[in-house]
């Protein structure tokens, strides 16, 4: 099926392959999989877990970019899936706390986005619970969504950041901040939080 994708969808699933490998994600391409709703647009996927045997599927789902206005309303993106709640269940550990987030990065533009998506998977891997706005938005909106959630640390990514090199690190409960180098952001945060 991927040699009869037109170039916009094979663009499109070519970035969904290239988020994966950023995060180390290992994926299947199945082009045999199929889904139970005909109004999935371009990627569908399936989220499977090693230890449940035969039915290791733990979610599953796909874009619906048309079925909003298919509905009526506006021409929309959107995502979906489902959860099997009792597979999940047997995946987790006994009795899981949620730290709160310690670091908000707030992305400005695709490229910080991207930048920022890789970053928030690692810094959380390594202990430090990281947040992102995934909606993008104005710098404003983003400092406000952080405030909400109490997150005591923004990192300002944008384009003036990516050419400087430096990434703004803003401590919100003293209300001040500093530059820290880019090239080595996940370090420098590393010393800065934990």
């Amino acid at each position: 099926l991927e040699g009869f994708l037109c170039e916009e969808c094979r663009a499109h699933f070519g970035e969904v392959k290239n988020y994966l490998e950023d995060l180390g994600i290992p994926y299947e391409v199945n082009p045999r999989m199929v889904r139970g709703l005909d109004y999935y647009t371009r990627t569908a996927f399936e989220v499977v877990a090693e230890g449940l045997g035969a039915q290791n599927a733990v979610a599953a789902g796909g874009r619906y970019d048309d079925l909003v206005a298919s509905l009526g309303g506006p021409s929309i993106p959107g995502i979906g899936f489902a959860v099997g709640m009792e597979r999940l269940l047997l995946l987790l550990p006994p009795h899981p706390s949620l730290p709160r987030a310690r670091l908000f990065i707030a992305a400005l533009g695709p490229e910080a986005q991207r930048i920022a998506f890789r970053w928030s998977f690692h810094l959380n891997r390594e202990g430090i619970t990281t947040m992102l706005d995934y909606r993008g938005g104005s710098l404003k909106s983003q400092m406000r969504r952080a405030d909400k959630f109490s997150v005591p640390y923004v990192a300002i990514l944008g384009e003036e950041e990516i050419k400087r090199g430096r990434v703004i690190l803003r401590d919100m409960r003293e209300k001040t901040q500093k530059e820290l180098p880019f090239s080595s952001f996940i370090e420098a945060i590393k010393g800065e939080l934990l």
